[in-house]
């Protein structure tokens, strides 16, 4: 797990070294996936979600960690589309799903802009903008596009999120 934090640290300070490594290694998506999970239990944890409770407990925390593996999933095609079919850019669908991955850890901000900032809007913007420069600077290695045009696409994903979302959230499976 040494050299997973070794390289989330690369890629969250913007060493070039961190993004190369996730472009040619095929078992960063399985390290991606794993970021993505401890994330999310760090979420669940600050929120006072109990993890392994009875029934309720342990649904909550599957149900969490199954919509963010969707978050990560959709976020990254929309990025991959973005990047690969808007703009031309260069690149394999696996290495948007790593670079998010990545990226992931530093929507831990969230909970430190929720605390001291009382609009939830302002906080999850201003608690995204990392998560965002960091697909963005992997967008603008991978993709070979310029940094504004992979800012862009970084930015696009969210958005493509926020409107699925949008139409989804009036459909219920049950």
């Amino acid at each position: 797990m040494g050299g997973v934090l070794e390289r989330l640290i690369g890629a969250i300070r913007f060493d070039r070294e961190a993004f190369v490594w996730m472009e040619f290694n095929d078992r960063a998506t399985g390290d991606a996936l794993i970021l993505v999970v401890i994330t999310q239990v760090l979420f669940l944890i600050a929120g006072g979600t109990p993890l392994l409770g009875f029934v309720s407990g342990f649904t909550g925390t599957i149900s969490a960690l199954v919509s963010t593996a969707i978050f990560w999933l959709v976020y990254s095609a929309i990025v991959f589309a973005v990047a690969k079919y808007l703009f031309r850019g260069d690149g394999i669908y696996a290495y948007y799903l790593r670079l998010a991955g990545f990226a992931f850890p530093t929507l831990v901000i969230l909970i430190f802009t929720g605390i001291v900032i009382d609009n939830n809007t302002i906080a999850s913007v201003l608690g995204s903008l990392w998560f965002l420069a960091v697909v963005a600077y992997g967008t603008h290695y991978i993709a070979d596009l310029p940094l504004s045009r992979a800012a862009v696409a970084s930015f696009g994903g969210l958005v493509g999120w926020i409107i699925i979302q949008a139409i989804l959230g009036g459909f219920s499976v049950f």
